[in-house]
């Protein structure tokens, strides 16, 4: 996702740019909410196995959640008592993976993994025919 779209979204709620720890933490957050949602609505039978690695997730991202809640400045805007909507949990996921790629080296997940496929590849992949 383009960050300059999210930049405007943290002018509008009035929320500051986090730091590179930060943003990997409230990433981690973020994965956490989509595993805990999963969970709750659990769209595909799950085996004992993967609700345990899902509820492991879900408790990670607690604790990355508790961890950046202590820095000054920091707001919690969703208390996690809903957790049915995977779609926006997901797109959570998507926003602060590219705040912390923008924080760590100003790349976004669009042009890395474009990056990625072009060096497997041994050339851009829109040369493909």
């Amino acid at each position: 996702m383009k960050t300059e779209i999210i930049q405007e979204y943290y002018r509008q709620r009035g929320l500051s740019w986090p730091d590179q720890k930060s943003a990997l933490l409230f990433y981690l957050s973020e994965v956490g909410e989509l595993a805990e949602a999963y969970l709750t609505i659990q769209p595909l039978e799950l085996s004992e196995e993967e609700r345990e690695l899902l509820k492991k997730f879900a408790q990670i991202g607690l604790e990355a959640d508790e961890i950046v809640s202590r820095k000054p400045g920091w707001v919690r805007n969703n208390d996690r008592t809903r957790k049915e909507n995977i779609a926006h949990e997901a797109a959570d996921c998507n926003m602060m993976l590219s705040v912390f790629l923008e924080t760590y080296n100003g790349q976004s997940p669009d042009d890395a993994l474009l990056e990625k496929m072009a060096l497997k590849l041994g050339h851009p992949i829109n040369e493909l025919e």
